[in-house]
């Protein structure tokens, strides 16, 4: 890098820090999982609310009282 070792060291050592820090390492791991890969999770959003969409229909044809969940009142 440069042409004192002295340097060279404390560069490597403020970029190790740098890199170690866990706002950098959750950077680098949103950057690649999630930026990357944003086709996929918008189809999985997709198809999780189409198959919501789909229950839904499916409670208010036919009264779907067993799989309400919260409410005790009839």
């Amino acid at each position: 890098m440069t042409k004192v070792p002295r340097l060279d060291r404390v560069i490597e050592d403020v970029n190790k820090y740098y890199y170690n820090r866990w706002k950098v390492k959750f950077g680098k791991y949103m950057k690649f999982y999630v930026f990357g890969s944003w086709k996929f999770l918008t189809l999985l959003a997709a198809i999780v609310l189409l198959l919501l969409t789909t229950l839904q229909a499916f409670c208010s044809v036919y009264n779907c009282r067993k799989f309400n969940l919260g409410s005790t009142s009839e």
